[in-house]
């Protein structure tokens, strides 16, 4: 059973200023970025020594960095309460691994990464984000890509095996009637001598009857004797639940296990001699980075070790041209040290990624526009809060109250207006048939903010037109924007009372019955 340790990535929100401050220190290290003076004292490096040792060998050392759960988001968003993440930071910080270390570096996605939420509602939208996301993942230098369910919304099985520009694989998804594989069960990765094999696992696909699936300990024993034998390193990874996780870790062959954060994020788990399974945190906000040095045979377990402040000062030494200063402890082991890099706001830069990210801009923009023009020749389309206050006036001066009411303004104080990964959220009826499309004043002026159709559907028609009425609030109509991780405060209950038009505050006076 794996818990949530003293000091999750959770608590980390006193990094944002140590960051800038560590960033401009000329001692700053891109490659082993530790911080410790206010975590709290880690276990004694001596019970290192206590863990089996296997076979010695000549030690290799390489650079694993990770990512899971991206689910969409091309660049951090400025509603939680830590805005890290992108595609554009994350590039700048593999780069800086990758020029710093004398070990090659690998880059993991594991899975879930297409698929964002309201935005991405419509069918061209969805195809296109998800298209883009493959298309970012390899200009950052993503080596393997383990699909998972949500990821088979956006593209089916066979687009995924066809035409995704990265290599992937899933020794889990199988064909429902001959149980062969769909994808390759495993992959190889080689860089600078360094050849891992990575069995991958993926967790049920959901909503789709064209995947069957393979329990992940039977999928692991299947795989396994395929591998080549010349390997340095064997490891399983993927976006499998916290039970098969724990499964996979105990079979003999495997070295460790990576996956996405389950249920709740846990800390890496350090001195440990069985198989560790180390978690990767979601949305792409933070890079989990394991330096591993390994000095036994491929599938031996991966010993956390426990300080970082002295793996840093043992590899500085060999760096130096000293002795070997791992000699003692990592003898006939493989040693790993984890460091959860948050992705914040140092690490942005002009490149490839922003440029690339910028004309993706434009094309939401255009396909926005082009889906606003058509007007449905029936049912409701978008009028906006203008014809709904003519019949609902006490409704209207509640929710000027609410912050539903000043959602647009957020985007002008932070000059996101022209951003479309932000207006979906910030106005109504974004890239909607008869909605927002293009830009200008007037469009702006109409739809600007969350307004009434943006809870309750589109109601022009409405009350002349008997079959258009508003469609009942559920959670789920929030949740498209209020997700986890973008207002991680939220509950239903709470937020309804206070943002919408039925709130409690004000009280307004009744109208006198008709007489």
């Amino acid at each position: 059973m794996r818990t949530v340790g003293q000091h999750t990535f959770f608590s980390v929100a006193f990094l944002i200023g140590m960051l800038t401050a560590v960033a401009c220190n000329e001692d700053y290290d891109p490659v082993y970025p530790v911080i410790t003076s206010t975590l709290p004292k880690l276990p004694d490096p001596k019970n290192a020594t206590e863990v089996p040792r296997g076979p010695e060998e000549v030690h290799r050392d390489l650079t694993l960095a990770i990512v899971g759960e991206v689910r969409g988001e091309l660049e951090p968003c400025g509603c939680p309460t830590l805005p890290y993440g992108g595609f554009e930071r994350r590039h700048t910080q593999l780069d800086r691994l990758r020029k710093e270390s004398s070990a090659p570096v690998f880059h993991l996605d594991l899975g879930d990464t297409l698929v964002k939420g309201i935005s991405t509602s419509r069918g061209d939208e969805l195809l296109a984000r998800a298209t883009e996301m493959l298309r970012m993942s390899k200009m950052v230098g993503v080596d393997l890509w383990i699909p998972g369910p949500s990821d088979l919304v956006a593209m089916s099985i066979e687009a995924i095996a066809s035409q995704s520009t990265l290599p992937v694989a899933s020794a889990t998804w199988i064909e429902p009637s001959s149980g062969a594989n769909v994808l390759p069960s495993f992959a190889v990765l080689e860089r600078g001598g360094m050849r891992i094999g990575v069995i991958a696992l993926s967790a049920p696909p959901q909503g789709t009857k064209s995947v069957g699936y393979r329990d992940p300990v039977e999928a692991v024993h299947k795989t396994l004797p395929l591998l080549p034998e010349d390997l340095d390193w064997i490891i399983a990874a993927g976006n499998v639940s916290d039970g098969d996780a724990s499964n996979v870790a105990a079979i003999d062959g495997l070295s460790a296990v990576f996956s996405t954060r389950g249920e709740a994020y846990a800390d890496p788990p350090l001195g440990r001699s069985e198989r560790v399974v180390i978690e990767t945190p979601d949305r792409g906000r933070y890079l989990q980075v394991v330096h591993a040095r390994l000095a036994t045979a491929a599938h031996q377990p991966l010993l956390l070790y426990p300080d970082p402040p002295e793996w840093r000062a043992r590899l500085a030494s060999v760096r130096r041209g000293g002795v070997d200063a791992f000699s003692d402890s990592g003898a006939g082991r493989n040693l790993g040290l984890v460091n959860t890099i948050p992705l914040s706001g140092d690490l942005d830069r002009e490149g490839p990624v922003a440029s690339r990210l910028s004309d993706y801009r434009i094309e939401q923009r255009a396909r926005a526009t082009k889906a606003a023009s058509v007007v449905p020749d029936k049912g409701p389309h978008y009028a906006s809060s203008g014809s709904c206050v003519n019949c609902h006036s006490d409704e209207f001066a509640r929710w000027t109250l609410t912050g539903h009411a000043r959602a647009w303004r957020v985007l002008v104080e932070r000059r996101e207006t022209e951003n479309p990964e932000c207006i979906a959220c910030h106005t109504t009826g974004y890239g909607e048939a008869g909605g927002f499309g293009e830009l200008s004043t007037t469009n702006i002026r109409k739809y600007k903010s969350v307004q009434c159709e943006m809870c309750h559907g589109p109601l022009g028609g409405h009350p002349n037109n008997t079959s258009v009425e508003a469609v009942a609030i559920t959670e789920a109509t929030c949740t498209g924007c209020h997700d986890e991780a973008n207002s991680p405060d939220f509950d239903y209950p709470t937020y309804l009372a206070r943002a919408s038009c039925q709130g409690g505050a004000p009280e307004l006076i009744p109208r006198p019955p008709d007489e």
